[in-house]
């Protein structure tokens, strides 16, 4: 999440070489890089080589913001939990469509807007909650089209109790036209060695005339011994007695008539904060 430097020790000769600049959250200068003349020997404008670095950095990420291109945009800028810069918490996601998704640490809330439309998902702990098992996030975009989008959180490794580890990976599919986030599919470990449990292969989704439908076969990772699990769930808009839309999930594998909301589909949806109707 954070970039670092790399320091090479040469015999006789001590010498700081700096990764090349990736469009990546940038880091905070460290203190102890600061140059010990003025103006700075090490660059050609007399800065300090980290701060150079840092700009080099946030412009970068601004043009990859700034340009047309949504896949290279998903793929090179999450949105970081521990950020506090407005900028580095919002995320053009379909810029034809004028979709964009903001993240509030704050109060661990996701929110997906564009012109008169705003929806707002509860997805984390507010930030500072006690005994977390997930303080530390990141949300990426996989695929998004002006009507939904797959994301992909990142529960980095946590220590929320003496002794106990948790870290996880999960996936959510975002519907415009019902309001409704849900789970997909997810994968915790608590071995504090463990690798980062991600799916593999990545999750598509693949739009159907009313919803869409999923389908994944692969290792499950977890704390158990490894096994294969095949997921085949549609993901259907539906109205329900009350009047209110829902993305109704239904296992394609089970039986006819008996797959609707089963253990397959147990992943749950977010709780909806807000969904305002306003003009810009």
């Amino acid at each position: 999440m954070k970039m670092k430097k790399i320091l090479f020790a040469l015999p006789f000769i001590i010498s700081s070489v700096f990764l090349p600049v990736y469009a990546q959250a940038p880091t905070k200068p460290i203190s102890e890089h600061k140059c010990t003349s003025n103006p700075c020997g090490n660059t050609a404008t007399g800065e300090d080589p980290q701060e150079q670095r840092i700009r080099e950095g946030e412009a970068l990420n601004n043009k990859i913001r700034d340009s047309a291109d949504d896949k290279n945009r998903w793929r090179t800028i999450p949105l970081y939990s521990d950020s506090s810069k407005p900028n580095e918490l919002s995320l053009p996601v379909v810029k034809t469509a004028g979709l964009e998704m903001r993240l509030d640490p704050k109060l661990g809330q996701l929110t997906f807007s564009k012109t008169g439309m705003q929806q707002t998902f509860l997805i984390a702990s507010p930030r500072g909650t006690k005994n977390s098992s997930c303080p530390e996030y990141s949300i990426e975009v996989i695929e998004a089209s002006a009507a939904h989008a797959l994301i992909r959180k990142t529960c980095f490794r946590a220590e929320y109790a003496p002794g106990r580890y948790s870290m996880s990976i999960e996936y959510y599919l975002y519907d415009a036209e019902t309001a409704v986030m849900r789970n997909i599919w997810r994968a915790t470990v608590s071995d504090k060695k463990a690798h980062m449990p991600d799916a593999k292969p990545t999750p598509t989704l693949k739009t159907l005339p009313n919803g869409y439908r999923f389908d994944w076969s692969g290792i499950q990772p977890s704390d158990s011994p490894p096994s294969t699990t095949t997921i085949h769930n549609s993901y259907v808009r539906n109205i329900e007695k009350v009047g209110e839309k829902e993305l109704l999930c239904t296992n394609l594998s089970a039986p006819k008539g008996q797959g609707i909301e089963d253990e397959m589909c147990e992943g749950g949806i977010l709780p909806r904060v807000g969904d305002k109707s306003i003009k810009r």
